[in-house]
């Protein structure tokens, strides 16, 4: 928890007590909504290697579990499981590691066959005993705007800025149509 300094789609600048920290962060965690000076909470995991420190933060659970469990795949580091994360949301990876479609992990920026079938290998088994995939199947369970959520991502809108419209879309005519609550998300973007 710190003052933002500043924010990037790929970085925070977070002031803690005096010490400015540089957070990467995946497309999923970014809010462009945030200003400087505001006070933010940002989950972080330290990537230690014998040359560099570096900090990876996230803006929720689901998200840094996903993270370090894809950085537990050989061949996987830090940067590329932080592309994973900007490139598909975590209920569709969940999805396609389960179903052991390998084509569409290939869709993901920097993934190739042979990387996606070794996730599904490795992690096909893993993914459904951590919180990452009851926090993915929770989210598309509970959540009634998940599609138009799902739906403004697939346009080009962010992860972030979709749940933010689509629940003010939801929190003044809930009883809206999927299809109506796009439209008038896509109204306020």
């Amino acid at each position: 928890r710190g003052t933002l300094q500043a924010t990037s789609p790929t970085h925070l600048l977070v002031d803690v007590g005096g010490v400015g920290y540089h957070v990467n962060i995946p497309l999923s965690s970014y809010d462009a909504s945030l200003k400087p000076d505001e006070t933010v909470t940002v989950l972080t995991y330290l990537h230690v290697r014998e040359d560099a420190m570096a900090l990876f933060g996230f803006l929720t659970e689901a998200e840094r579990s996903l993270f370090t469990l894809l950085i537990s795949v050989s061949g996987i580091g830090p940067p590329l499981a932080q592309k994973v994360l900007s490139g598909i949301t975590i209920p569709d990876f969940h999805r396609l590691v389960v179903a052991g479609d390998a084509r569409g992990l290939t869709r993901i920026k920097g993934v190739g066959p042979k990387l996606a079938q070794r996730l599904i290998l490795e992690l096909k088994d893993r993914i459904a005993d951590l919180s990452v995939a009851e926090a993915a199947i929770a989210q598309v369970e509970d959540d009634p705007g998940t599609e138009a959520v799902n739906a403004l991502v697939a346009l080009g809108a962010s992860p972030i800025e979709a749940r933010k419209v689509v629940g003010e879309v939801l929190e003044t005519n809930g009883e809206a149509s999927v299809e109506e609550v796009i439209r008038q998300a896509l109204g306020k973007i």
